[in-house]
């Protein structure tokens, strides 16, 4: 791909800390309010849960850390937290936190700080530890360092969908004696050819960075099926300094998620215009391809059944048999991989299972036509 198809996205140094303030903010009302008792009393709010904790400044790894450095806690109501307590040669040290979120604790690491467990404490004098120890590297550590190395990197979630429920992120980590503009390159290992691209200006050395990818090559479409990886180097930088992380891609996954038979497909005789797939009643049905939800209704033989136009393919796809609830509203936009309902046997059917028909553009009953979903289905269903 030539430099002037790279789609560059820039951004200003990010870390973990983006948080929720809003949100942080009701929380600690919330927390001065506490539940009311029955007679009139104030409760004391929940404590603190703590998820995980990473380094986010003068790192040298996800959890490794320099005195001085920053670490961030992450967990649910940590909006009443007044202290972080590290471990020390000499015992426990408290430290105010810079930053409280009702979900993300910031502080600083005291000089002293020994590697260990991290504990944070509330007003209310409850307790939460990190699942994870911290390791502590004194200042020093940090050394003055000439040119630039990638150290770490790790891409999440290891099989990505389009449009899927969690984002496709990389999370990397590099040396340098300074500030850095940073190109991630998403590449096709089969043919090591580079499909989009990344710029990130003035990133720090030695903090844990996240970015982003959308799932779509310089194009603005979705790539091929297949294995991918994310390689980071400085921008112009030479080609010995960079590291790579690989990851699966895929444009759908199977629908139903449980184990599964399938029954008739296209045609079967009768006119039949999907393919059945049998599994227990009540098995969690997903959205093969996300898009907008064009029909949520009900038909005395498609039963409950649900129509979703799939994002950037002009094709239609419908579920049918469904369950009466859990079903998502008319016009909502949902995320390839995302509930959409439960398998059942409503309107004309005989034992539980889903009824999947897919459709060309312009849509079902819009002028398309009915297009054969069994093969689609058995490759979806090797990859999910």
């Amino acid at each position: 791909m030539s430099p002037g198809a790279t789609r560059t996205r820039t951004r200003t140094t990010t870390t973990r800390s983006i948080g929720l303030v809003a949100f942080a903010a009701v929380a600690a009302l919330l927390s001065w309010a506490g539940a009311a008792s029955g007679d009139g009393g104030i409760g004391t709010p929940d404590p603190p849960r703590v998820k995980d904790i990473v380094c986010s400044d003068r790192c040298l790894d996800i959890r490794t850390v320099t005195e001085t450095g920053k670490v961030e806690v992450t967990g649910r109501d940590l909006g009443e937290t007044t202290a972080v307590r590290f471990p020390g040669a000499a015992g426990r040290i408290d430290v105010k936190p810079s930053k409280v979120e009702s979900g993300r604790v910031t502080a600083k690491v005291p000089t002293g700080a020994a590697s260990g467990k991290v504990i944070v404490e509330s007003r209310y004098g409850t307790k939460a530890k990190a699942p994870e120890d911290l390791v502590v590297k004194p200042e020093d550590a940090i050394r003055s360092v000439k040119g630039f190395a990638v150290k770490r990197v790790e891409a999440a979630p290891k099989t990505a969908y389009f449009d899927g429920r969690k984002d496709i992120e990389l999370d990397y980590l590099f040396e340098a004696d300074e500030p850095a503009d940073i190109r991630i390159d998403i590449v096709a290992k089969k043919k090591n050819k580079t499909v989009d691209s990344i710029i990130e200006k003035n990133v720090e050395p030695f903090s844990n960075q996240t970015a982003t990818w959308d799932g779509l090559d310089a194009k603005g479409k979705p790539p091929r099926n297949g294995k991918y990886k994310f390689r980071v180097s400085a921008l112009g930088g030479e080609s010995g300094s960079s590291q790579a992380t690989g990851f699966a891609y895929y444009d759908h996954i199977f629908p139903l998620r449980g184990k599964h038979y399938y029954g008739d497909g296209l045609g079967a005789g009768r006119g039949h215009q999907g393919q059945d797939v049998f599994a227990r009643c009540g098995t969690k049905i997903v959205a093969a391809r996300g898009g907008t939800v064009q029909t949520n209704a009900y038909q005395s033989a498609a039963g409950y059944y649900v129509v979703i136009d799939g994002k950037k393919t002009g094709e239609d796809y419908v579920y049918m048999h469904m369950e009466k609830k859990g079903r998502p509203k008319e016009g909502s936009r949902v995320r390839t991989g995302e509930t959409i309902g439960r398998e059942s046997d409503t309107g004309d059917a005989t034992g539980c299972h889903l009824h999947f028909e897919l459709w060309s553009a312009p849509g079902w009953y819009e002028g398309g036509h009915v297009l054969n979903p069994t093969r689609p289905l058995k490759k979806w269903d090797k990859w999910s």
